[in-house]
């Protein structure tokens, strides 16, 4: 067919039908970026057991510089009833997500190595810190997700 065996009517509706048909065509869903997940420390290189070592290589890892974390946090620090957080950096009864942790076995002989090595941990400047973003707060869980 020939464009002048179209009425300037009929045009007028062909373009109002196709504007009408892509303002009803399904919208494609934008992408959503996805939060990242947080992530505890790993401990499996200790087979998963809380135990000194466990504890020392967290310890040296951990950077009060940084937000107090999942990952980065100071293992021997205690919160203000005197517990000991979990492999997460949560405490019992005060945190979100505490999870009883896979203890080591314990002996005398144990427990008197152990004392020996605290005082070595001891020595190092950062072991009593506090003040630094790094550090226990009761706050410190605000900004973060659910604990992994």
């Amino acid at each position: 067919l020939r464009e002048e065996h179209f009425a300037p009517p009929t045009l007028a509706m062909l373009s109002i039908l196709s504007q009408s048909v892509a303002l009803n065509a399904p919208l494609r869903p934008t992408p959503v970026q996805r939060a990242v997940s947080p992530q505890m420390a790993d401990i499996t290189a200790f087979g998963g057991i809380w135990g000194i070592e466990a504890k020392e290589a967290i310890f040296n890892a951990w950077d009060p510089e940084k937000p107090r974390d999942y990952s980065n946090f100071n293992p021997f620090e205690r919160n203000l009833d005197g517990a000991m957080s979990d492999m997460n950096g949560c405490f019992p009864g005060e945190s979100r997500g505490y999870k009883p942790p896979n203890r080591p076995d314990a002996s005398w002989a144990i427990m008197q190595e152990e004392a020996k090595k605290m005082e070595e941990i001891k020595k190092d400047p950062k072991y009593g810190l506090s003040g630094k973003p790094g550090c226990y707060s009761l706050k410190w869980q605000e900004n973060l997700g659910a604990p992994p």
